[in-house]
């Protein structure tokens, strides 16, 4: 019973269904342990501690990562062209795109591409020349309002 718990819980990490609404802000989670990790940013809870330095954080993940990289020096990720090497797995992703020429982010108002999700929403800025309270901005090359929201869903 304990497995298909799991398999449950495991499966519910791909379902595009959201349930768990943060009441401060209303955005939704696809868990319940999401939900929480999000409510720690608004009320600043950090209940994980480094056991190395004074350092604390607001996930597990985020601790794990920064024992990796101030304390342990571990990276296991190697590029396979160079000698670059890293801790995550999505860093290496990132770096591999630099030989490759890839960049799977493509603004949906230009022909801006980029190989990373932060420097896409960087990009979207330029495209404003006012904001309003609704986020929306203003496309310069067609004239229309947009959405931030919208165009930055898929990017959070």
């Amino acid at each position: 019973m304990f497995f298909i718990s799991n398999l449950k819980h495991h499966l519910k990490t791909h379902s595009d269904e959201k349930r768990h609404v943060c009441h401060l802000c209303l955005k939704v989670f696809r868990t319940a342990a999401l939900l929480h990790n999000h409510v720690n940013v608004h009320t600043g809870t950090r209940p994980y501690k480094c056991s190395d330095c004074d350092m604390v954080f607001v996930t597990s993940g985020e601790l794990s990562r920064h024992r990796h990289y101030k304390h342990t020096f571990e990276k296991p990720f190697k590029c396979s062209l160079c000698k670059y090497s890293c801790v995550e797995a999505s860093k290496m992703k990132r770096h591999t795109h630099s030989h490759t020429g890839e960049r799977p982010y493509a603004c949906g108002l230009c022909s801006y591409a980029s190989k990373d999700a932060y420097k896409l929403k960087r990009h979207m800025v330029t495209h404003s020349t006012t904001h309003s309270d609704h986020g929306s901005v203003m496309c310069m090359p067609s004239e229309k309002a947009v959405s931030i929201y919208h165009i930055l869903q898929g990017f959070t």
